[in-house]
């Protein structure tokens, strides 16, 4: 009974982390490419979400995935653990791209680089990208051809997402 509710938890914390990841990159992206520079109450607002949403709630779903497998230290052995374990160490290298990224557009406060705003569009395909891997393989992680589905959703999402950003 623990291990389903834990399992809750994660879901809701790690959806709400890559949440944060894509929103916050999209701030940027509006900022940027409209010119809604030295905003300070945005800016403001971004960071306050950035420290008090998206932070714990990384902290909150690695640390609920970790007493989950702890648990079920089975699942060690199955190949779609070892896969989502990847993807987590890809995911909190993201997040703390996004983060050194985020730290110096607060600080500075400014649109100074024209191809920051592409950068941003690019970190908002990221987070797609690894929000929908990680969704497909856990909704398909019990199928006989997850890896297919999973791999399919992934790369259609990363197609669109950079070729959406190449066009911002």
């Amino acid at each position: 009974m623990t291990y389903y509710y834990l399992k809750t938890l994660h879901h809701l914390f790690v959806l709400v982390w890559i949440f944060g990841l894509i929103y916050t990159a999209s701030l940027f992206v509006l900022r940027e490419k409209f010119g809604v520079s030295n905003n300070t109450d945005n800016a403001n607002l971004t960071l306050k979400f950035w420290r008090y949403a998206t932070w714990p709630s990384m902290i909150i779903g690695m640390i609920t995935g970790m007493v989950m497998l702890h648990l079920r230290l089975f699942h060690l052995a199955d190949l779609w653990m070892q896969v989502k374990l990847v993807g987590v160490i890809f995911l909190v290298g993201f997040h703390i791209k996004c983060h050194l990224l985020f730290i110096g557009a607060v600080r500075t406060n400014e649109a100074s680089k024209p191809k920051s705003a592409k950068s941003w569009a690019q970190g908002v395909a990221m987070g797609a990208t690894l929000g929908v891997f990680f969704l497909f393989l856990m909704g398909l992680k019990d199928s006989f051809q997850w890896v297919s589905g999973t791999v399919i959703a992934t790369s259609v999402t990363a197609l669109i997402g950079f070729w959406l950003a190449k066009k911002t």
